[in-house]
């Protein structure tokens, strides 16, 4: 693939990635009154390992679905650009004369795709953790009411011998 060609394409999936937060931001905002009934309305009932797996085919995906758009363009563009990095130190070391700078190269492509298979679990990981936490329920109401009216007792059993 050409270098101009590789560019353009990046760069449509950066304005894409960009409008979408743009229009994720500009959605109407509910009232605090009804954001749980909001939220619970609008949430996707889905496994979060197929989530995980959305993240690992795309880049961003499993964030994605989770609504959580800033997210998947952060995640999507890290990807990328780690993938573009370690193609262009790769094609750098390919091209180099002597040892050291190819040693050089190498060793920068290297760091490129560890930055990258951390990036992948920790959004796979990211990914996971918002799909199971969907339906986690946020609201304040923090007040105890017992369950039976019954007094309730334990019991410690502590036998001694042989």
């Amino acid at each position: 693939m050409r270098w101009p060609y590789f560019r353009a394409a990046i760069f449509l999936l950066g304005v894409l990635a960009l409008a979408n937060v743009c229009r994720a931001q500009t959605a109407a905002v509910p009232t605090p009154r009804d954001s749980t009934a909001t939220r619970l309305a609008f949430k996707k009932k889905s496994s979060p390992r197929s989530v995980m797996l959305r993240s690992l085919v795309v880049p961003g995906w499993g964030q994605y679905y989770n609504r959580q758009h800033l997210k998947a363009a952060l995640v999507g563009g890290a990807e990328v650009g780690l993938v573009v990095t370690a193609i262009y130190w790769n094609g750098k070391a390919n091209g180099a004369n002597n040892r050291d700078d190819k040693l050089f190269y190498q060793n920068n492509r290297n760091t490129a795709n560890w930055f990258l298979l951390g990036t992948v679990v920790l959004s796979l990981l990211d990914a996971y953790v918002d799909a199971s936490l969907a339906d986690f329920d946020e609201s304040p109401d923090l007040s105890f009411t017992p369950a039976a009216t019954r007094a309730g007792g334990v019991m410690l059993t502590i036998k001694i011998g042989l």
